[in-house]
């Protein structure tokens, strides 16, 4: 069986395999492929521009971001654009074993034109490294968009120059965002950096006390802290402070080499509360005699997308305005300016593009990832959760422009890299593919199997050397010899024996819950939510005989999903026992080594 992430719309193949050779040559274009090719392969591959046994040919007949793979006596990838010639020749990269690649036929492409993650790093900072080893997985999946939320609140996380006194250390040099960028724009991924104006500006405030407004009401930011806040949305009344603001966007458009900006603008006060507002009403009505509070907050937004504009670049922003306002805004922000739309229905997300509207939508219920006090996603704790089997078996995209998960770090800044990752990792592997738009296999149980055995570029090759099942103990792995027997070993936790000692490399694990369970509204429901609950604590250890001693190779620190999980194993030694132990009834457990 061949095995592709997303899953192409078609394939056919025939069981032959094409052995490359020492002299096997490829056509200019492959960009940053090109290493992970030559790493994959372990041959030098050579350009050449006419002939090469690894051929890229432009075809302007196929859809934008398409192409066709074909591999006989030699590898053909014909393509649309630069983006389809990058998704041909990654799939040549993920069907590589060693120098090898089976005779297939592909046609495949995308079935959402912009595939988007953003990046919650105003609220904390994250790692540099991390952030480029994630541009690597998105792209391997097949997104094409990263929003960097860079300010917040709490934080201003861009040494930006001419405004260095605002950032908050630890904060990301210029020189780490451009790399970033330049990385991310090698691998076919669009990075929008987003600057939050005019609300979530309690640092701002800090560090220029005339941006805070008189009006009490718009300086309330409890609603979305969890605690009274001095400051909230700065005051854009007096003319002084409109040009400081729309001075930091300039600055801010000219410090990055990006086709948009992205401006923010949610989350201010909502009608009554601006109503209530007596210096931005007075405000509105020296534009306009008709305006209320929320057209001020809309016109100032069309001022700042005005400064994108003048930079050559495309203004984006939440569609925050509409909610605020109650209905009772009389303008409405440029039709050119594009939306990330969080409403948690298709028909709303549909209302803003038959509104005329360019929307990158992100429902707050499915497509948010928030997971906030650890553990995460307990109901009346916790905020949503993007549940993979909803996405892979219920959702289906509408016809707007885009898609994207987001992840925020609310009410968790203290939390690591790992955590937000953990919480992240199945709804990206399983909204990639719902967004490639190929076809569905069985189960997303039956799709994650092959994203878990698909190699990483520069990864080893993984397979399983046992698996452990709530009904019939320890059973072989297909094509394995015998995995052993189950034993008590003196514990109430079953014991795996491989038929060699293995060096374990991960741990994939499913819990038991309820068939067919569901997030409900982004909330695990209480039965669901106990037995994943009941999973966190288990041990993944190794010994070298059934009396231990033991050690910990894996353990579950934070509440796992409905669907396979996966915990890496730093490489060790081989253990020739393997166990759970303070499991609970039902888990099923495979080790995977190399």
């Amino acid at each position: 069986m061949i095995s592709l992430v997303p899953t192409p719309h078609r394939l056919s193949a025939d069981g032959a395999r094409l052995r490359l050779g020492p002299h096997t040559t490829i056509s200019p274009g492959a960009g940053p492929l090109l290493a992970e090719l030559r790493a994959a392969t372990g041959l030098p591959l050579p350009e050449r521009e006419r002939g090469a046994d690894l051929e890229l040919t432009a075809d302007p007949a196929l859809a934008p971001q398409s192409y066709v793979l074909e591999i006989a006596d030699r590898v053909r990838v014909r393509y649309s654009d630069p983006a389809g010639a990058f998704y041909g020749l990654q799939t040549v990269l993920k069907l590589l074993s060693g120098p090898e690649l089976p005779k297939v036929t592909i046609a495949d492409g995308p079935a959402v034109a912009v595939r988007g993650v953003m990046l919650d790093l105003g609220r904390r900072h994250w790692d540099p490294a991390y952030l480029r080893r994630f541009v690597r997985r998105i792209a391997w999946l097949g997104y094409n968009r990263l929003q960097l939320h860079l300010t917040e609140w709490n934080g201003f996380r861009v040494r930006l120059p001419g405004h260095e006194d605002l950032a908050t250390e630890p904060a990301y040099s210029l020189d780490e965002l451009t790399e970033l960028i330049g990385y991310a724009r090698s691998l076919r991924v669009e990075v929008v950096p987003e600057i939050d104006l005019p609300a979530h500006a309690s640092h701002l405030i800090a560090r220029r006390p005339e941006l805070r407004p008189a009006d009490s009401a718009l300086n309330d930011g409890a609603h979305w802290t969890g605690h009274t806040t001095d400051a909230w949305t700065m005051d854009i009344t007096r003319p002084a402070n409109r040009e400081w603001i729309k001075g930091l966007l300039a600055a801010f458009c000219a410090a990055f080499d990006t086709p948009a900006i992205h401006i923010g603008a949610d989350e201010w006060p909502v009608e009554p509360a601006l109503s209530a507002a007596p210096a931005l009403v007075a405000y509105a009505r020296s534009i306009h005699p008709d305006h209320g509070p929320s057209d001020a907050l809309i016109a100032f937004v069309n001022e700042l997308a005005q400064v994108v504009r003048d930079h050559g670049k495309r203004p984006e922003m939440w569609n925050w305005w509409e909610y605020a306002s109650g209905g009772t805004h009389r303008i409405s922000p440029a039709r050119d300016i594009r939306l990330t739309a969080w409403p948690d229905t298709e028909a709303e997300v549909r209302a803003f593009s038959d509104d005329g509207y360019d929307v990158i939508a992100a429902p707050a219920v499915s497509h948010y990832v928030t997971p906030r006090t650890a553990p995460g996603n307990r109901a009346g704790i916790n905020y949503v959760t993007a549940d993979p089997r909803h996405l892979y078996h219920d959702w289906t995209p509408s016809q707007v422009t885009g898609y994207q998960l987001c992840v925020w770090a609310d009410w968790a800044e203290e939390q690591s890299d790992a955590y937000f990752d953990w919480y992240a990792t199945r709804a990206l592997d399983v909204l990639a593919d719902r967004l490639w738009g190929g076809p569905l296999l069985g189960d997303v149980d039956d799709y994650l199997a092959v994203v878990d055995a698909l190699p990483y570029p520069g990864s080893a090759q993984l397979r399983p050397v046992g698996e452990l099942r709530p009904v019939g103990g320890v059973r072989p792995t297909s094509g394995l010899g015998s995995v052993g027997e189950v034993r008590s070993a003196g514990e109430a936790w079953p014991v795996v024996a491989p038929t060699v000692p293995a060096r374990v490399r991960r741990v994939r694990f499913r819990p038991a819950v309820p068939s067919g369970a569901r997030a409900v509204g982004g909330k695990w429901p209480e039965p669901v939510w106990r037995a994943l609950d009941a999973v966190r604590g288990t041990r993944f250890q190794g010994a070298p005989a059934p009396d231990g001693p033991w050690e910990d190779l894996a353990v579950v620190e934070w509440l796992p999903t409905t669907t396979w999980n996966v915990l890496d194993v730093e490489a060790g030694e081989a253990h020739a026992c393997l166990r759970a132990f303070g499991a609970p009834g039902g888990l099923e457990i495979e080790w995977w080594s190399e």
